[in-house]
C-alpha cells in the first residue's frame, strides 16, 4: 500500500512528527508539506495521514482548505489524523475535529503527538503568550512517542 503524510506546521513540530512517524513505520512513506504543495494529488495513495499543529484553537489554513477541497477523496481512503498541541488533556484531543467532523469520524487513528516550543522561532507576541502559559523562557520538547507508535500500529504501518 502507498502511504503519504500530508502536514502543515508553523514552527516545525508537525514536520518533525511526520519524520518520526515515517521512521517508525515500515515501507516507503512520502511526506509532503501542504504549504509548499497545496494541490497535492492523493489519488495514487491508499493510506493518507493528515497532521497539523494547533495555534489559538485552529489548524493552519492550508490544511483546512485541503480538507475542504479533498473531503470526498479523503473519505475513500484509509485515513489517519494527528495534531501537535500543548494541551495534552481530553480538551486538546478535541482539536482533532478541526480536520472536519466527517474526516474525524472516518479516520482509523486519531492522535495527539504532544508539542515542542522553539523559543528562538517565536515572535514577540508568541513569546509573551508562552511565558504567561509556561512560566518559562526555554525551549521544550514534550512529544508523545508512545502515541506515535500506537498510530503506526493502528494505521497498519508496522
Amino acid at each position: 500500500m502507498n502511504t503519504v503524510i500530508l502536514y502543515t506546521t508553523k514552527h516545525g513540530t508537525a514536520a518533525k512528527c511526520a519524520g518520526i512517524l515515517r521512521e517508525k513505520a515500515s515501507g516507503e512513506i512520502k511526506t509532503v508539506d501542504l504549504a509548499e504543495k497545496p494541490d497535492f494529488d492523493t489519488e495514487p495513495f491508499d493510506k493518507i495521514i493528515l497532521g497539523s499543529s494547533v495555534y489559538v484553537g485552529k489548524i493552519q489554513k492550508e490544511m483546512t482548505a485541503f480538507c475542504t477541497k479533498n473531503r470526498q477523496q479523503l473519505l475513500k481512503k484509509k485515513l489517519g489524523l494527528f495534531i501537535c498541541c500543548g494541551d495534552h488533556s481530553e480538551t486538546g484531543r478535541r482539536y482533532l475535529k478541526l480536520f472536519g467532523e466527517e474526516l474525524h469520524t472516518h479516520a482509523v487513528s486519531k492522535k495527539l503527538f504532544g508539542d515542542e516550543i522553539y523559543w528562538e522561532k517565536l515572535n514577540l507576541v508568541e513569546k509573551l503568550i508562552m511565558f504567561i502559559i509556561k512560566k518559562s523562557r526555554t525551549s521544550t520538547s514534550d512529544l508523545e512517542t508512545g502515541a506515535i507508535s500506537e498510530f503506526v500500529m493502528e494505521m497498519g504501518l508496522h
